[in-house]
């Protein structure tokens, strides 16, 4: 087991209505993390349990963990320069989004963030999605994160929870975001840890008391875990107006398959839990839309993959579009540029690239579709149309 110091613990018996439980707070010294994280909040019949890390005067850190919490809002921290925080409350309920949506107002597309706050930030910012306080300014238009908000970086908790907050204050306004999802969104739902950063698996191991760290990031991420409870309503393809937007791209093979957006998402949801690289199921469609030629992993939209697939011809393309009703696939995933790119006359949009890391950069790319015209934008609000 897992060594924890205890600095300090009080329990209170518990009472048949949450309202009269008192909170319980146990500190748990954390001499192996070094940066802020969290809020993770788990929400069951009986009451919130919170954690978060946070730091002492000394500049050390520890884990607050907070049974019976009462709070109604919430703060999570950045481990940035200019010390972001954001406050939010939770949804009441989370529920299956639509997968297809007519086109209205502008469109503003992401993807691959992968916990990396200040590109993300600068991008909504600089763009008019959101203002400097983190609150939603886009009106009546459409955020769309073509996956990966997981991995890589150590913001991922602070992106998630302000795209949460993001959702909740579009729908007021009449917009909406469109959090689909990506092959390392799934990944951290199915366990497979090859991406996890440091801090987050030993964080899980340190609450969770269990040394392997598979079973301690799934009592991290499990199913009462507020933030997982939302990826798990989320689709894979979303359409909006003749716009397709999903992570990595749609393969002949999935078209073959008959499987409508509805289908895909459906399946995907349905098997969120299980890696079926690993451990296939009985359903061979299943199978397909989480494996190499299904919407979180095939590339063939951009190149081949050798001993694997060639790279789709525009034949494919166009029977994709066709099948799907659609004008323009736009995907994340592979980085073939440091900008926005096209390919096959405009029929397939790239925007994943790899974001710096500062506020600001001027290079942090994505698009932004306005009045039916296709703009590569970066984080100054500078477009430039793309050309079909």
């Amino acid at each position: 087991m897992v060594s924890v110091a205890l600095l300090s613990m009080s329990f209170f018996l518990s009472c048949p209505k949450e309202n009269n439980v008192k909170e319980e707070k146990q500190i748990i010294e954390a001499k192996m993390l070094t940066e802020l994280d969290g809020p993770y909040i788990y929400k069951e019949e009986t009451g919130k349990t919170v954690i978060e890390v946070a730091q002492n005067n000394d500049g050390s850190f520890v884990i607050n963990k907070v049974k019976n919490d009462k709070r109604g809002k919430y703060i999570t921290k950045i481990n940035n320069r200019s010390r972001d925080s954001i406050s939010f409350d939770l949804m009441q309920a989370y529920k299956i989004p639509k997968a297809e949506y007519e086109a209205q107002g502008d469109i503003f597309v992401t993807s691959d963030i992968e916990g990396n706050f200040n590109a993300f930030y600068s991008l909504l910012v600089g763009n008019s999605i959101i203002d400097g306080d983190y609150n939603w300014t886009f009106g009546n238009g459409h955020l769309v994160i073509c996956g990966d908000m997981f991995d890589r970086d150590t913001e991922v908790i602070p992106a998630l929870w302000l795209l949460y907050k993001l959702e909740k204050e579009a729908e007021i306004k009449g917009g909406k975001v469109h959090y689909i999802l990506g092959n390392h969104d799934v990944m951290n739902i199915h366990l497979d840890l090859r991406y996890v950063k440091p801090k987050y698996l030993e964080l899980a191991k340190l609450v969770s008391g269990i040394d392997d760290e598979t079973k301690a990031y799934e009592h991290l991420m499990s199913d009462t875990n507020e933030l997982v409870k939302w990826i798990k309503t989320k689709n894979t393809i979303e359409k909006i107006g003749h716009n397709i937007f999903l992570h990595a791209g749609i393969s002949q093979d999935l078209v073959n398959t008959g499987l409508s957006i509805t289908e895909i998402n459906d399946l995907v949801r349905l098997y969120i839990r299980e890696d079926l690289g690993d451990n296939p199921s009985n359903d061979p469609n299943a199978n397909l839309v989480q494996g190499s030629m299904g919407p979180l992993w095939y590339r063939g939209l951009i190149k081949a993959r050798n001993g694997h697939y060639e790279k789709a011809t525009m034949a494919e393309v166009d029977n994709i579009l066709e099948f799907y009703n659609a004008k323009h696939i736009i995907i994340g995933h592979t980085i073939v540029s440091s900008k926005v790119t096209t390919d096959y006359n405009g029929k397939v949009i790239r925007i994943a690239i790899k974001h710096p890391k500062e506020k600001f950069s001027e290079v942090s790319s994505a698009l932004l579709i306005e009045k039916n015209k296709y703009y590569r934008v970066n984080d100054k609000a500078e477009k430039i149309e793309l050309k079909f």
